[in-house]
C-alpha cells in the first residue's frame, strides 16, 4: 500500500505541479494496477478522467468511463457510482448526446459530489441547459 500511495503521489505531482499529463496518466495507470478494490480503482481512474477531459481526448475518455461501469458492477460505492454519473454526463456534452446528458445530471441533482470537476452552482446551471435544449 505505501509503494502504491507514493506512485499516487508522483502521479498528483506530475498532474498538478510539473503539468506532463502523458508521464502522469502512465504514472495513474501504474497505480491502477497496484490497487485492489473496485472503489480505489474508480478514485484513480477519476484522476485519469479530469486529465482527458482538460486534453479533450473522447476516446480515452470513453474507455475509461466503460472501465469505470465494469468496476460499478463489482461493488463501487454509491459516492463513486454518483462522480461517474457527472463524470460521463461530462462526457455527453462534450460529445453532444445532451439528452443523455440531462438525465445523468438531473439524477444526480440531489447527490452531487464531484467537486474536483466543478462547484454545484456550474452543475445545476448545465443540468438545467442539458434539461432545456432536449
Amino acid at each position: 500500500m505505501e509503494v502504491r500511495d507514493a506512485i499516487l503521489d508522483k502521479a498528483q505531482f506530475l498532474k498538478n505541479e510539473a503539468q506532463d499529463y502523458p508521464l502522469a496518466e502512465t504514472v495513474f495507470r501504474e497505480a491502477y494496477s497496484l490497487s485492489g478494490g473496485a472503489s480505489r480503482k474508480m478514485e484513480i481512474l477519476f484522476e485519469v478522467l479530469l486529465m482527458n477531459i482538460e486534453k479533450y481526448d473522447m476516446d480515452a475518455l470513453k474507455k475509461d468511463i466503460a472501465t469505470c461501469k465494469q468496476l460499478v458492477e463489482e461493488g463501487a460505492d454509491w459516492d463513486k457510482k454518483n462522480k461517474l454519473k457527472i463524470f460521463e454526463g461530462v462526457y455527453c456534452m462534450l460529445i453532444r448526446d445532451f439528452k443523455r446528458a440531462a438525465d445523468l445530471f438531473i439524477s444526480s441533482i440531489a447527490t452531487f459530489t464531484c467537486v474536483e470537476l466543478m462547484d454545484y452552482k456550474q452543475f445545476v446551471f448545465y443540468a438545467v441547459v442539458m434539461a432545456l435544449v432536449t
